[in-house]
């Protein structure tokens, strides 16, 4: 990321997906059936015990839905979101979620060192869509945001692969992401 004159350059992918590609993204998402998406966030929660959750790159709030729906009935949970789209923030927002517009880079600038850190950090399909020069940086803000559990449900392989995504080159990579985070000083649960 480059700063000009005060501004902070967004990164190719960022731009891609804060605007019309990722508002036709959110367009897309709009009929997720999320109830589908409960039994896996139920185990997530019965494994983890999380009293605060962060969901970077949100979208439109469907895990958020079924992370809510998986912990109704057994404690409250502080649980936010974050996204770049505008469309999305406020689609999630609408559906009552707390939730911020901000990079995936900038966590740490939206929950300080002396602030809030959360107990679980999720992605969900948004590692893939980062550049390979950006993972690392990518990762390290993830990781100062939490202070227990990082989990990543992204496309996984044994070496980093492209992959063309929708007709679209350098927008999506299939990678170990389990062993990066170890290589981080993650450990695997």
């Amino acid at each position: 990321r480059q700063v000009q004159e005060g501004q902070v350059m967004l990164t190719p992918q960022e731009e891609f997906w804060k605007g019309d590609f990722g508002d036709q993204y959110v367009d897309r998402c709009g009929g997720i059936n999320w109830r589908a998406r409960v039994p896996f966030w139920r185990s997530i929660m019965e494994l983890t015990k999380p009293e605060s959750i962060l969901e970077v790159g949100c979208n439109v709030g469907a895990n958020m839905n079924a992370i809510r729906e998986a912990t109704r009935d057994v404690w409250p949970l502080a649980l936010w979101g974050v996204d770049i789209n505008q469309a999305a923030i406020e689609e999630a927002g609408n559906a009552g979620h707390s939730v911020v517009q901000a990079s995936l880079f900038d966590l740490k600038q939206e929950w300080p060192e002396d602030g809030f850190e959360f107990d679980l950090v999720a992605t969900v399909g948004v590692l893939i869509h980062v550049a390979p020069e950006d993972l690392g940086r990518a990762m390290d803000s993830i990781i100062s945001v939490s202070n227990r559990y990082v989990l990543a449900v992204e496309y996984a392989d044994e070496v980093e692969v492209e992959v063309d995504y929708r007709g679209h080159a350098q927008r999506l990579w299939r990678r170990p992401f389990g062993r990066l985070y170890q290589e981080r000083g993650l450990s695997m649960v």
